[in-house]
């Protein structure tokens, strides 16, 4: 697979996400995948788990991609993304990184923070009570 492959596949899967399509979804990944959020927030094994959990999403679901990157040497991919529901005021904002074989998604790590929907409101500076800053650091 190459960037552009990748492109596809990880817009096919934002598709099938906004559209309840869970066939699709599924179609994304090796049907023996490995859907996880470390260390210990979200773990589903195959077709068989995240076909329930894929069926779960409902109208009005959003699922961005703000940024796309892939190794090709190592078939590894990483994704920055906004996921929620349309229309309100928090959102997921994270990274996947996943490990492509024959194709699909074979391994899928996610790391992510509940913020404002709009990424350009997550990522902003000002009008923040940031935790750690030069300010209380050490």
């Amino acid at each position: 697979m190459d960037l552009p492959e990748f492109k596809r596949l990880m817009e096919r899967l934002a598709t099938a996400w906004v559209t309840q399509d869970t066939e699709l979804g599924l179609a994304c990944f090796a049907e023996d995948a490995v859907y996880m959020e470390p260390p210990d927030i979200q773990l589903y094994l195959g077709h068989a788990q995240l076909r329930p959990y894929f069926a779960a999403l409902k109208p009005g679901t959003l699922m961005e991609w703000q940024a796309l990157m892939f190794d090709e040497a190592t078939q590894t991919g990483a994704g920055e993304y906004t996921f929620g529901m349309a229309g309100q005021p928090q959102a997921d904002h994270g990274v996947a990184v996943v490990t492509i074989k024959d194709g699909v998604i074979a391994f899928w790590r996610e790391y992510q923070r509940k913020g404002p929907q709009p990424f350009t409101q997550f990522l902003a500076v000002e009008g923040k009570n940031w935790q750690w800053h030069i300010g209380n650091y050490p």
